[in-house]
């Protein structure tokens, strides 16, 4: 009869946090930026224009409503575009300079931008 190896049973059996069930990997993360929440609705709004901004960083698949001076975003890592190699780079430092220049730019606002946990 053969034996009954526990390890990979109790390893089978084991959870962890992730955003990858079948799907790319997802990142939420907010965007810090005063007057974010401000007539949100409205056309052209500064959030609006922070959406179209980040758009263009990178693939978002959900945004949140703004609440006073933040919005989160997941977005999909592997696509958030880096401007120093013009291609899709995974920050896995957590370092969203580039991400913020670009809402700078599209917005004319500053944002600081941080990893949240889900």
């Amino acid at each position: 009869m053969p034996s009954v190896d526990s390890t990979t049973s109790a390893n089978y059996l084991k959870a962890s946090p992730s955003t990858q069930f079948g799907t790319r990997q997802l990142q939420i993360i907010n965007v810090a930026q005063t007057g974010i929440a401000t007539n949100y609705a409205n056309a052209d709004s500064l959030f609006s224009k922070t959406v179209r901004a980040v758009q263009q960083t990178a693939e978002i698949y959900a945004v949140g409503t703004p609440t006073t001076g933040n919005c989160q975003f997941i977005i999909a890592t592997d696509t958030q575009w880096s401007g120093a190699t013009g291609n899709a780079t995974i920050f896995t430092d957590d370092s969203y300079a580039l991400f913020e220049a670009a809402i700078l730019a599209g917005s004319g606002v500053a944002a600081t931008v941080t990893n949240v946990a889900l």
